[in-house]
């Protein structure tokens, strides 16, 4: 049977335009033949989707079109974008919106390419066009994933939010628990985003403003638990030892390398380092590593003077210790183990490179 006379019956079927004959004659092909049943179940839950999808779409533009009403009528006002700014707010709003198209026509090219093939009557055995229904499935079920997880991620923050503040953090516990600095999160909202441009929401554990630490834990249904941490956490340094960080004081992580200057911080403050390193206000938080890849501190504030600190892990530790206290974070395990200690510099910071984060925080 030609794979568009399928398609078409289906179409057909699903809206309700068969005749009564045609109705049994087509429930009855369906039971006899799993590789058409199965083809419009696909084929149903496809439209489906794409049906929810723009039933969403129709809200969100009648919302707009509301707010359009009243900053018309003077209701509320909204500041006009020119320039870069306007490019960059244009940008932001609709590369999500760019990529759930793409995802969608990789899922129609997936279903035409796996059609033209399935009913070449000519050339496919059963078991060959059963293997290849199956392939079909597969593929169809693993585009549909990443379209609905992109649409699951577009409501986290409003494309046209300003962060409040931002930094870096790192994972300490692979089920997603973060450090990073407290002065980075001054909003309630906080977004964590990885290496690969992925945004998970987080929730503040804990935030010591005197030491300047916080602990974060993703609570997201997207994040994937790591099942190991490439680094461990080292409390001893010793004065001229080599490091280097990674953070973002851009919207992509930075490397930076330098050593150990002193074994006190800002005015011989014992609970930091000072250290000989170029770095940027989006640095706060990210990780001080040692030659081994083992994390030493937490990087911190410049000073006015341009000197740059971090905090000693020794009060990771502490943190973590305080935090436990609380039964709903007793299951946190600090990572002690390193991996990555024999490896060149390059392939190390391939291993941290996604266990660093950058922080972004929101009202």
């Amino acid at each position: 049977m030609d794979d568009i006379l399928i398609l078409d019956a289906i179409e057909r079927y699903r809206n309700g335009e068969m005749s009564a004959d045609e109705v049994t004659f087509f429930e009855e092909l369906r039971k006899n033949n799993p590789e058409i049943d199965q083809l419009a179940v696909e084929h149903n839950f496809f439209i489906a989707e794409i049906e929810k999808y723009g039933a969403e779409k129709s809200y969100r533009h009648s919302l707009q079109e509301v707010e359009a009403k009243m900053i018309d009528e003077g209701v509320i006002s909204k500041p006009v974008l020119t320039g870069k700014a306007k490019v960059a707010y244009m940008w932001s709003k609709y590369k999500r919106v760019a990529t759930l198209a793409a995802g969608i026509a990789g899922i129609v090219s997936v279903l035409t390419v796996g059609l033209t093939s399935i009913f070449n009557k000519n050339t496919n055995s059963p078991e060959k066009l059963s293997r290849e229904i199956e392939a079909l499935k597969t593929n169809t079920e693993k585009e549909f994933k990443k379209v609905k997880g992109e649409i699951a991620r577009i409501d986290k923050v409003d494309p046209k939010a300003t962060p409040k503040s931002g930094g870096t953090g790192f994972l300490i516990d692979g089920k997603g628990y973060l450090i990073t600095n407290a002065h980075v999160l001054k909003g309630k909202t906080i977004i964590a985003t990885n290496a690969n441009g992925e945004n998970f929401i987080a929730k503040i554990c804990t935030k010591d403003i005197e030491r300047d630490i916080a602990v974060l834990k993703i609570e997201d249904k997207d994040f994937k638990p790591y099942g190991t941490l490439p680094y461990g956490i080292n409390k001893t340094v010793n004065l001229a030892a080599p490091i280097f960080t990674m953070g973002y004081p851009k919207d992509e992580i930075v490397y930076g390398e330098g050593y150990l200057s002193s074994e006190t911080g800002y005015k011989s403050d014992t609970l930091s380092y000072q250290i000989a390193i170029a770095a940027d206000h989006g640095n706060s938080g990210g990780p001080v590593l040692n030659k081994n890849g083992d994390i030493i501190g937490i990087l911190t504030d410049k000073s006015n003077g341009g000197a740059v600190f971090a905090i000693k892990s020794l009060y990771i530790y502490n943190a973590i210790d305080n935090l436990k206290k609380d039964s709903a974070y007793s299951n946190i395990k600090l990572t002690t183990v390193n991996s990555i200690k024999n490896l060149n510099r390059e392939e190390q910071v391939k291993k941290v490179n996604s266990c660093v984060f950058l922080i972004k925080s929101y009202e």
